[in-house]
C-alpha cells in the first residue's frame, strides 16, 4: 500500500547543525531523520526553586536513585532531531 505524503519539513540536526529534509506521511510516520521527542527548557531561577524542595530515594531495578520532589516548570520545548550520519555514528 503506498504512503501518502502529508508535508515536507526542514529541521536542523542537534549535533552537527546540518539541515535535515524530513518527509511526513499521512499515517504520522516519517523519513529523513531521527526524532527523539521534545526537550524542556528550564530557567536557572526555576531550577533553583525546584532544588529547594529536595530529593528522595527511589529504587528501580536494584539501583538507588535520587528523584526530585518537585519538577521544575519549563518555559518552552525544543524538538531533538539527528541526521542519519550522526545517528549511525559516521562522524
Amino acid at each position: 500500500m503506498p504512503k501518502t505524503i502529508k508535508k515536507r519539513v526542514v529541521r536542523k540536526c542537534s549535533i552537527c547543525g546540518k539541515e535535515i529534509r524530513v518527509i511526513v506521511y499521512a499515517d504520522r510516520s516519517y523519513r529523513g531523520g531521527h526524532r527523539f521527542g521534545k526537550i524542556p527548557l528550564i530557567s536557572k531561577k526555576e531550577w533553583a526553586k525546584a532544588e529547594k524542595f529536595g530529593t528522595h530515594t527511589y529504587m528501580l531495578a536494584g539501583m538507588e536513585m535520587q528523584v526530585m520532589n518537585k519538577d521544575p516548570k519549563p518555559y518552552a520545548y525544543v524538538e531533538y532531531w539527528e541526521c542519519p550520519e550522526c545517528y549511525w555514528g559516521g562522524k
